[in-house]
C-alpha cells in the first residue's frame, strides 16, 4: 500500500509579496504588480511592462535575482523543520526555466550550488535535482517526488522553482517573438519573477513530527505536446487533455467535481486555446472549467516558479476560508512540450467570506 503524501508548508516570494500569505492576499484582492519601466523598451521604443520584486535593485544580474528570490521562499517553506530542529538533511528538487537567451544550465547550477549551503538542505549531489523545465517544472517534480515518497524512498522533500525574465537577452528574445504584452503583440504576456517552495512529508513523518498538513497530494500526471508554440502546427490540446484526465482519474466527476483550477494562462493565445480545447472534452470534471485562477494577470508570468506558487494559492485559500471547495487542479504547459497536472485536496469548511 502506498504512503499518502502531504503538503506541510509553502514559501513564496512574488512581485506582490515577500511571503506566501501576502502574495496570496494581494492576488485575491486583484492588486496588480505590473508597471512600465522606461529603461526597458521594446522594438518600437515603448516602455516594457514588467512585474518585478520592488525590494531588489533593477540592475541586479538575473541569476543573483533568482538566488535572492529562492532563498527567501526556501527559508519560509523550511520554517516548520527549523522550529522542530529537524535532525536530518532534506533533499531539494529545483525547477528552473528552459534554456533560453539569458539563462543556461550553468546559471541553474550556480543558483543550486548556493542554495545547497542553506540550513537543512542535503548538499549531497544525489539529493539535489535540477529540472530546466519551464512552467511545468515544479508540477513535474511534484509528480516524481510523490511517486518516490509513496514508496517510502523519502519521508521529507523540498520541491520548488524560481524564475526571472529581467535579463536583457531574455527580454529581447521575447520581443523578437512578439511575446511581450504591449502595442506590438495582441497575445503577449507580462514578464514577472518569483520563487516558490513546497515542503512535502509522508503521513508517517508528519504524524511523528506533530505537524498538521495543509493539503494532500492526491494524484499527478505528466505528458508531452508535439504541436508547439512558435511553430505552424495547430495545438488542439491533446497532451494537456490526456494529462488532466490522468490527473483527475481518482475522481468520480458527478459526485466529486473539481472546485478550483490554478493555471499558467498568461495572455498568450496559444495557452488559452489549449485550455479551451481541453475544456470541451473534460468539462464534466469541473464545477466551472472557465472559472480558473490565472495569477499571471496580477504578478506577471512567473515561469518555472508557477507550480509551487499555485500550491501556495490553493493552501492559503483553504487556510483562510475562501476556497470554493476541497478539490484543486493545478496545471502548467512548457514551451518545449512538457505538460503537468497535480490534484490537491485541501481541508474545506463553507464560509460566508468565500471569494
Amino acid at each position: 500500500m502506498s504512503e499518502p503524501v502531504y503538503i506541510i508548508n509553502t514559501g513564496a516570494r512574488t512581485a506582490l509579496g515577500l511571503h506566501a500569505a501576502a502574495s496570496a492576499a494581494a492576488l485575491r484582492a486583484a492588486i496588480s504588480g505590473n508597471a512600465k519601466y522606461p529603461y526597458w523598451v521594446d522594438q518600437t521604443g515603448a516602455p516594457v511592462t514588467l512585474a518585478l520584486d520592488r525590494e531588489l535593485p533593477p540592475d541586479l544580474p538575473c541569476r543573483q535575482r533568482m538566488l535572492a528570490l529562492a532563498r527567501s521562499a526556501l527559508a519560509e517553506a523550511c520554517r516548520p523543520l527549523q522550529e522542530l530542529s529537524w535532525p536530518q538533511p532534506v533533499p531539494l528538487w529545483l525547477g528552473f526555466p528552459e534554456p533560453r537567451p539569458g539563462f543556461c544550465v550553468n546559471d541553474a547550477h550556480w543558483v543550486s550550488h548556493h542554495l545547497s549551503g542553506e540550513p537543512l538542505i542535503d548538499s549531497n549531489n544525489d539529493s539535489i535535482k535540477l529540472a530546466l523545465g519551464g512552467h511545468s517544472a515544479v508540477l513535474t517534480l511534484l509528480h516524481q517526488a510523490r511517486q518516490m515518497m509513496e514508496q517510502r524512498h523519502w519521508l521529507v522533500c523540498l520541491v520548488g522553482g524560481v524564475d526571472s525574465y529581467l535579463q536583457p537577452d531574455t527580454l529581447a528574445w521575447l520581443d523578437q517573438h512578439r511575446q511581450l504584452a504591449g502595442p506590438v503583440s495582441r497575445s503577449g504576456f507580462v514578464p514577472g519573477e518569483g520563487a516558490g517552495f513546497v515542503l512535502l512529508m509522508t503521513a508517517e513523518a508528519a504524524r511523528e513530527a506533530g505537524l498538521e498538513p495543509l493539503a494532500r497530494l492526491v494524484n499527478s500526471a505528466t505528458g508531452r505536446e508535439t504541436k508547439l508554440i512558435k511553430t505552424q502546427d495547430i495545438n488542439l490540446g491533446e497532451a494537456l487533455t490526456r494529462t488532466v484526465q490522468d490527473t483527475l482519474s481518482p475522481l468520480h466527476p458527478a459526485q466529486q467535481p473539481v472546485n478550483q483550477i490554478y493555471c499558467d494562462i498568461n495572455g498568450e493565445r496559444y495557452r488559452g486555446e489549449e485550455w479551451g480545447f481541453t475544456c470541451l472534452k473534460l468539462a464534466h470534471y469541473f464545477e466551472d472549467p472557465t472559472g480558473y485562477w490565472s495569477p499571471a494577470d496580477c504578478w506577471g508570468d512567473t515561469g518555472a516558479a508557477s507550480g509551487a506558487l499555485f500550491v501556495t494559492l490553493a493552501t492559503q485559500a483553504a487556510q483562510r476560508g475562501y476556497a470554493s471547495g476541497p478539490r484543486n487542479l493545478l496545471w502548467a504547459s512548457s514551451e518545449a512540450g512538457p505538460r503537468a497536472g497535480v490534484l490537491l485536496e485541501t481541508p474545506y469548511q463553507a464560509s460566508p467570506y468565500r471569494g
